[in-house]
């Protein structure tokens, strides 16, 4: 056991791990603790590429997208306040609104990735990016310029940011964060969204922690 965490710790740092990092942010302003969290998911332009089952089904896996992300993203955030995805017609009034745009889905190709072995240069690895932007719905404004880039139609935005990564190069053994030669967008969506929590999280890791109330 010792040895495969060494391994694929060697394997990490040569290839990198499965995962999701925040690749830009706009806006920042240091905002914590929301009353409730109302989650908000668009995928009508996203590149939909790759292996998502097959052809005859790539339509519906597409049309899915914006729900399985969602879902996702409800269960990490729900660990900081109380969390729920709205529906088309409704419209929150108190919290913080967690809108994201998905821009690309690319599910690579399970082949590929078999073709890579354990690890490799990462053939046929999954690809995503979301645009993520977060407002206080209750700090509602109304500007004559809508090009305003701190401020948004539902209220004020406390962040904003862009979300990439993906499978990386990971093979076909695959892990808890990446397929192998399974389905990659899960996994994705499962990551993208643990980011999204620990981008808004103070001290996610509890890096701080002690375990003895005194100094030594």
């Amino acid at each position: 056991m010792k040895n495969t965490l060494l391994t694929l710790t060697a394997a990490c740092a040569l290839t990198g791990c499965a995962g999701v990092k925040v690749a830009h942010t706009d806006i920042a302003t240091g905002a914590t603790k929301p009353r409730a969290i109302y989650i908000r998911t668009f995928a009508d332009e996203a590149k939909f590429r790759g292996h998502h089952s097959n052809e005859g089904e790539m339509a519906i896996r597409h049309s899915l997208a914006p729900a399985e992300f969602s879902k996702a993203l409800k269960e990490e955030l729900e660990k900081m306040a109380p969390a729920a995805v709205l529906a088309d017609d409704e419209t929150p009034t108190t919290g913080w609104l967690v809108e994201s745009n998905l821009e690309v889905l690319d599910a690579g190709t399970p082949f590929w990735r078999g073709v890579n072995g354990p690890v490799g240069p990462g053939f046929g690895s999954s690809k995503i990016r979301i645009h993520v932007r977060v407002t206080d719905v209750a700090a509602k404004h109304h500007y004559a310029d809508a090009k305003d880039a701190s401020k948004g139609a539902a209220g004020n935005v406390l962040y904003e940011f862009d979300l990439a990564g993906g499978s990386r190069g990971q093979g076909s053994w695959g892990s808890i964060t990446a397929p192998g030669f399974g389905y990659a967008a899960p996994f994705d969506y499962k990551n993208a969204a643990e980011r999204v929590l620990f981008a808004l999280s103070v001290d996610p890791r509890r890096t701080g922690g002690r375990t003895s109330l005194t100094i030594r």
